[in-house]
């Protein structure tokens, strides 16, 4: 009776280091998005997420459609939220962006965005908000990359960052030939 006791102990004891971990594993939310600024003005924004944090958020995104990264009606719905809660401006000049692709896989959701600027900019101004109405702990990481510079910018908050960019493409120096 006593073995009975021990084992049934030990495995409670096993269930439950087995179930504690997993419910702090996820700690907050993220998302990912790169903007390439190219050398004929042709801009590309692709953002990324996981899955299991895009699907549950389609209950807000998307109210009348299927919470689920399967209906095309949510997934319509996702593309306007993501424009209004992600937006750019090149020397105080809005960046119109117009939907490219999105793939939408088992682990991650990838949506991107086309656009273009006019002349040479010398800042772009990039807001991101996006996810912070529903995960309030929502951290968005944002990469520009123009030529060979390349700069992160992270966002949990409402707040516009701005980012100097190097003018015009970048030659190597004679002496690095």
């Amino acid at each position: 009776m006593r073995g009975l006791r021990l084992i049934a102990g030990a495995l409670a004891l096993a269930a439950t280091a087995t179930f504690t971990p997993q419910a702090g594993a996820h700690r907050g939310h993220d998302a990912m998005s790169v903007v390439t600024l190219a050398d004929n003005g042709a801009v590309t924004v692709s953002h990324r997420f996981e899955a299991h944090d895009l699907e549950p958020a389609l209950a807000e995104i998307a109210p009348d459609a299927q919470t689920s990264l399967d209906d095309p009606a949510a997934i319509e719905e996702l593309k306007t939220y993501l424009l209004a809660h992600f937006s750019l401006s090149a020397d105080g000049a809005p960046v119109a962006l117009t939907v490219g692709s999105v793939e939408i896989g088992v682990r991650d959701v990838r949506v991107d965005y086309t656009g273009s600027v006019i002349g040479n900019p010398r800042a772009l101004e990039v807001r991101s908000t996006i996810l912070r109405d529903i995960y309030p702990r929502q951290v968005n990481q944002v990469v520009v990359r123009r030529g060979p510079s390349v700069q992160t910018l992270r966002f949990a908050g409402g707040e516009a960052k701005t980012v100097m960019l190097r003018p015009g493409p970048v030659m190597p120096s004679p002496k690095a030939r």
